[in-house]
């Protein structure tokens, strides 16, 4: 009797590894579901205030300890999906436009408080802003219009996390994420926007074939070279991936940066171009795990960021199908 029950036993669990192996493998693809949109800053009207007020009510601009699309040293999402702000338990969250509480989730026994306001800034849809690990406001709920001037949270003891706030912006239904720096491009406290994600846009001048673009990464590590002793760190090299006219993919790194992170190159002398050719591209940037100086981030095994922002939990390089979806594009003069 117990040969055969261990004989049917093992019978079943091989049927069902036999059923559970399309799973598996569609899980471990999913490493390349999208996770973000990358928008273009057209047409926005009003520029974001800080979710923080200090003690006198003044606004306040706390460091950004892990960037959108940041790499970190987590098994969760990878890149990071919005920017964490480091703000003290208790103190109260503001929302930074004002607008309509469309999701709010009042249980806080798993530090997962969450508010999301939806804002008519100017843009041609709406902005959607989630505010995570606070407690809301008691009171406070779905279809409630809510206000600059007027709290709706205050941060959350610790639990699972380290205290503090985590914002971003997100789709309607909270499941794909865009960047944070062109709401607050005209802020000089927080860098003009680009302490909150790790690329900020590229600019390419057509006369002299110039490109660069601000890329760095933020942690709590001391820092004393930047940002009062915290939060700016370099990363080990951006790569410029390319396509001249639809040709193979290829790749060059680039380590060097003026003091405001920017890497700056000509685009043409670089890819081998020639006039009128067409480049398409997209940008890698790799977190250095060996830094004697960003040690938060020490021997993480992931490493990558990407503009345009896209995938969750991709490769430093793309398969070719992969780098066509989200290339973007530039003429050569």
């Amino acid at each position: 009797m117990r040969k055969h029950t261990y004989f049917r036993t093992k019978y079943i669990t091989v049927v069902l590894l036999i059923l559970l192996f399309p799973l598996l493998t569609v899980l471990s693809a999913s490493d390349y579901d999208r996770a973000f949109v990358q928008k273009t800053a057209d047409n926005l009207s009003i520029q974001a205030l800080s979710p923080y007020k200090n003690s006198q009510g003044i606004e306040y601009w706390p460091f950004c300890t892990s960037k959108n699309n940041q790499p970190r040293y987590v098994s969760g999402t990878n890149p990071h999906q919005g920017t964490d702000l480091t703000i003290n338990v208790g103190e109260y969250i503001y929302p930074i436009y004002d607008g309509e509480i469309v999701y709010i989730k009042k249980d806080t026994s798993a530090q997962l408080g969450h508010i999301v306001v939806k804002s008519d800034i100017g843009y041609e849809e709406p902005v959607y802003i989630e505010y995570l690990h606070v407690i809301p406001v008691q009171g406070l709920d779905e279809n409630d219009y809510v206000y600059t001037s007027i709290p709706i949270a205050t941060i959350d003891e610790y639990n699972r996390y380290d205290s503090h706030l985590h914002i971003g912006r997100v789709n309607e239904d909270r499941t794909l994420h865009y960047q944070l720096y062109d709401l607050f491009s005209d802020v000089l406290r927080w860098n003009n926007g680009s302490d909150l994600d790790v690329f900020s846009y590229p600019l390419f001048n057509d006369e002299t074939n110039i490109f660069s673009v601000t890329a760095y990464v933020s942690s709590d590590t001391e820092n004393l070279d930047y940002y009062g002793g915290y939060g700016r760190f370099s990363l080990k090299y951006i790569t410029f991936h390319y396509s001249v006219n639809n040709s193979t993919w290829k790749s060059f790194n680039i380590a060097e940066h003026d003091n405001d992170f920017r890497y700056s190159f000509n685009i043409k002398d670089m890819t081998g171009s020639k006039s009128k050719d067409i480049v398409r591209y997209y940008i890698t940037a790799t977190r250095d795990n060996q830094s004697n100086t960003d040690t938060t981030f020490k021997d993480a095994p992931y490493t990558v960021a990407y503009y345009p922002a896209y995938y969750a939990h991709p490769s430093p390089a793309l398969t070719k199908e992969q780098a066509d979806k989200i290339a973007l594009s530039l003429t050569i003069k």
